[in-house]
């Protein structure tokens, strides 16, 4: 029996305007050709980390073990910041060091961290890491040649101050979907059926549990307190934004 096909997917702030995706997957295929290849998203906002952050757990929570996750969102390319290889899920994330694993490192523990140290010999742009150095690197891996990219263990990754919340008290918009609708960091378990989320109501099961235009928080696919407004952009209709904090009632 042949072996399977590698998954090897892709998470950027690139937008699809340009040809940098494809670049990145021609990297990726030079190495490993028969690689499946996946678009998680490139339509992160530029350099918005966090979003990024969280579009690679929620990845990392649907994909199958053994699956090879580049993510690039990466203001700080060319400076001295190190890149990546995490274990995480049992898939391996290559990434920027600059705490784009903090969502997957709170939600998604254990995680195993390292530096990856490997270059080709030659044609590495400054400005394009994710195509000269991460994108090869993941087909490498994908190819079962991950012996020839070397890391060394990394002390303590870079990571957001964004937490998932250990009480009420610390509830906050941690992202703002195509929707319109607030992802907050507080997760199901901290919720009861008498939980009421200030200005909007008690947590319901689903949007159709209010009427169009109206507010409702819910626990959302992710298993995280939502905030939505029925078939309106809940961010406007409630002036939120990332890191407004939510408050309830008792």
């Amino acid at each position: 029996m042949s072996a399977a096909r590698p998954i090897i997917t892709f998470i950027t702030d690139f937008g699809l305007a340009d040809a940098y995706v494809a670049e990145m997957k021609a990297s990726v295929l030079r190495h490993c050709p028969d690689a499946t290849l996946v678009d998680i998203t490139h339509q992160i906002a530029p350099q918005d980390v966090l979003a990024g952050s969280i579009a690679l757990e929620r990845a990392l929570s649907a994909f199958m073990g053994g699956t090879i996750h580049v993510a690039v969102v990466d203001p700080g390319v060319g400076t001295d910041r190190k890149l990546l290889v995490a274990l995480i899920h049992g898939q391996t994330v290559l990434a920027p060091d600059n705490g784009l694993i903090t969502w997957a490192y709170r939600r998604l523990n254990p995680v195993s961290t390292q530096e990856l140290l490997w270059r080709p010999t030659e044609g590495v742009s400054k400005t394009f890491h994710g195509r000269d150095i991460l994108a090869p690197a993941a087909g490498l891996i994908g190819a079962g040649k991950g012996e020839l990219v070397p890391t060394r263990r990394l002390g303590s990754p870079v990571l957001l101050e964004v937490d998932i919340a250990r009480s009420l008290d610390d509830a906050q918009v941690i992202h703002i979907d195509h929707f319109g609708n607030l992802t907050t960091n507080v997760p199901q378990e901290l919720l009861t059926p008498d939980t009421y989320v200030r200005e909007i109501g008690k947590v319901r099961a689903t949007y159709s549990d209010v009427e169009i235009g109206e507010p409702v928080a819910l626990v959302g696919s992710s298993g995280l307190l939502e905030i939505a407004v029925r078939n309106q952009y809940a961010a406007t209709q409630l002036d939120l934004a990332v890191g407004s904090k939510v408050f309830f009632r008792s």
